[in-house]
């Protein structure tokens, strides 16, 4: 397992955090607040084609209110 560090999607916002996943895998999307799969404006064609998505629900450590969803391809 790799630890990936993404951004906060807020405006004005540089916030990290970080999560466990494979390697391999890759952020293909970011939204704000809890997002699941299917909501997602992003992701079109991934999931049409069959790649194994999962969703990682965060929060941005400078500012509790932000709270936001990546969604990444493994």
């Amino acid at each position: 397992m790799a630890r990936v560090r993404v951004q906060c999607p807020y405006e004005g916002c540089d916030g990290m955090d970080e999560f466990e996943t494979d390697p391999e895998s890759e952020v293909i999307a970011r939204e704000k607040g809890h997002v699941e799969v299917d909501r997602f404006q992003k992701i079109g064609k991934q999931l049409l084609s069959g790649t194994i998505v999962k969703e990682e629900h965060l929060q941005c450590p400078k500012d509790e209110s932000h709270r936001y969803t990546v969604l990444v391809e493994l």
